[in-house]
């Protein structure tokens, strides 16, 4: 009995949504960026890992590029979200980049 409910506990810790050493961060965008398109874009990173893979090892990186991907022209984005999304002992994790497309307005010319 005692091994059923530490296999329950074990399970219940496994189920967790904050996994790994994330903080919460906020940054001033530049005054000088123009929303490209309407709305937000979603770019994800999905991989397949198992116990002997590191949790969140998708790279968020590869999420902007594929949230840059679906807004042709925008070379950032802003007021972005993070997610990660992971399975149980069958695991597919997913690491999620949801932000405004934007590009930099070139500067008016000084004469």
């Amino acid at each position: 009995m005692k091994w059923l409910a530490f296999f329950a506990i074990a399970f219940a810790v496994s189920c967790s949504t904050k996994v790994g050493n994330f903080k919460e961060v906020s940054l001033e965008a530049p005054t000088n960026l123009e929303v490209v398109g309407t709305g937000t874009v979603e770019g994800r990173e999905c991989g397949f890992s198992g116990f002997y893979n590191a949790w969140y090892n998708q790279s968020i990186a590869e999420a902007t590029r594929d949230a840059l991907s679906k807004a042709p022209g925008a070379t950032g984005l802003k007021d972005v979200t993070i997610k990660g999304k992971h399975g149980v002992w069958l695991v597919l994790n997913c690491v999620y980049v949801e932000g405004t497309p934007v590009v930099e307005k070139a500067a008016g010319k000084k004469k």
